[in-house]
């Protein structure tokens, strides 16, 4: 497992109070990591592929 850093922004209005926020998740691959925090945080898209923290 990696760790990854995830962009998310949120898509519908009334998800939450951050527009967009930085989190960090565990999955084995960066799509896997994308899947995770989405799931994590409903209502919030990942603007771009997670990345390795190093």
């Amino acid at each position: 497992m990696k760790t990854y850093s995830a962009f998310l922004q949120r898509v519908i209005p009334n998800a939450g109070p951050r527009a967009n926020f930085k989190t960090t998740v565990q999955a084995v691959s960066s799509e896997m990591a994308r899947i995770t925090a989405e799931a994590q945080y409903p209502g919030y898209k990942c603007a771009n592929a997670p990345v390795p923290v190093r």
